[in-house]
């Protein structure tokens, strides 16, 4: 690695000297490249020789939010706005860091500077009319994404975002001709056509969704969202439970926005958690809590103070950047569960699961290794989505949305099979889908 020398314009090798203009030109190739850790390293060095580059503080910023802190990396940007205030990238990207982590009230702020600083700049248009979406704001987000069209017509994403608003005001139709013209604009993308399947699905037309889903499989065989829906849409063929790579790509594409989503969801899941583990009562100086698919942390934010020591695993590495940044967890972990769980072995005094299980379909392996990882009397809370006793006998059933539903009996008849005892199972609502509240069980269970 390239060291900097006590000359603050310089940076030197055994063999060699490069001007600090250089060094920051390499790190950013470097950064660019993804090669995050490098960047790094040559960043720091960087910013002990020139503290004050605006523009060393603005890529530093911006590397240690793409590295899953981004309040440490908005403070830096910060830092480069105070030395130059119409610094216009930096405005933009402090800004879609606001945008990414949930603040749309922030992120609308600095969108509206940078447009300010230089009104021709598009993408700026395009990610306030995101941010003004966020916060519900939907006309006016239209009309700032037609800005964004206009100043750059042949840019899919902005087709793609109206769409999402149209969506919102529940113009299906215009949301549907707006996918369509991104899938002109950029064939083949894989938002494009999750989002129009699911507008047609919220339309009501399955069949229409189905045609999408076979014309995104015609490209791409194996992608895992459209093999898990047209699954889900087809009732035939379904699998016993969603494939990892379907979890890890719905969940990754989904971490940056999770938090402010479920908040417009009325999301319960997480609460209704807490109150069976508080239930229980779990011991704050000895207990060891593993949160199961903990996400970005919403549920270990509540429960934290409930024990000793609190672990999350994931599948989906995005989601576990959100949740190292809370600073709540003394473990993360990115596995799948049912293996995570097995090789755990009998680590925790508690397991908690918030609307994981929804991912299952047969629940079997999932207990038993839930059981493998818990001490003897340890407690296992979780929710799942409720289905109903049907004419056709079905313990579980994926629905169109893409998630499981199971029965009560199903329930608890896998858990006393696995060797627990059932200490309750209450039905709740756990968050809203369109304006009807979806049914949940939130099932509380000891290892005999």
């Amino acid at each position: 690695m390239k060291q900097l020398t006590d000359n603050p314009d310089v940076l030197d090798t055994e063999t060699q000297q490069i001007s600090l203009e250089d060094a920051l030109q390499f790190a950013i190739r470097l950064h660019q490249a993804n090669q995050y850790e490098y960047a790094e390293d040559i960043y720091r060095q960087l910013l002990e020789l020139a503290p004050e580059n605006p523009n060393i503080l603005h890529y530093f910023g911006l590397l240690r939010h793409q590295r899953g802190y981004a309040t440490e990396g908005a403070e830096w940007i910060k830092k480069a706005l105070a030395l130059v205030p119409d610094y216009v990238d930096a405005e933009n990207n402090l800004a879609n860091i606001y945008l990414q982590t949930g603040q749309p009230e922030l992120a609308e702020l600095h969108f509206r500077r940078v447009i300010d600083i230089n009104p021709n700049f598009a993408t700026a248009y395009g990610n306030l009319g995101i941010a003004l979406k966020e916060l519900q704001q939907y006309q006016e987000a239209v009309a700032y994404l037609w800005k964004a069209i206009e100043l750059q017509p042949n840019n899919a994403h902005h087709y793609q975002n109206l769409g999402n608003t149209y969506r919102h005001l529940k113009n299906y139709r215009e949301a549907v001709s707006m996918y369509s013209k991104s899938l002109e604009l950029k064939p083949f993308d894989a938002d494009a056509y999750r989002k129009l399947s699911r507008t047609f699905y919220l339309m009501g037309e399955v069949e229409q969704c189905v045609d999408v889903l076979k014309q995104w499989l015609s490209h791409d065989s194996e992608n895992p969202t459209a093999l898990h829906l047209i699954a889900a849409y087809t009732r035939t063929n379904a699998p016993p439970r969603a494939s990892d790579a379907y979890v890890r790509e719905t969940f990754d594409s989904f971490a940056m926005s999770f938090d402010g989503v479920l908040k417009r969801l009325d999301y319960q899941a997480p609460f209704l958690v807490q109150h069976a583990l508080q239930q229980v009562n779990p011991d704050a100086n000895n207990w060891t809590l593993l949160d199961a698919g903990c996400g970005t942390g919403l549920c270990g934010a509540l429960v934290k103070k409930l024990v000793k020591r609190l672990d999350g695993v994931d599948l989906s590495p995005k989601m576990l950047e959100r949740a190292q940044e809370r600073g709540i967890y003394d473990g993360l972990f990115e596995a799948e569960l049912t293996a995570f769980f097995l090789q755990a072995k009998s680590a925790y005094n508690a397991i908690i699961c918030a609307d994981t299980f929804c991912y299952f379909g047969d629940l079997t392996d999932a207990m038993h290794a839930a059981a493998s990882a818990l001490m003897p009397e340890g407690w296992f809370i979780f929710t799942l989505e409720k289905l109903e006793e049907t004419e056709k006998g079905e313990d579980f059933r994926l629905n169109l949305h893409g998630r499981y539903s199971h029965t009560e009996a199903y329930i608890s008849k896998t858990l006393i099979d696995a060797g627990f005892r059932i200490h309750c199972i209450e039905t709740a609502a756990l968050r809203k889908e369109g304006y009807d509240k979806v049914a949940g069980l939130v099932v509380t269970a000891q290892l005999l």
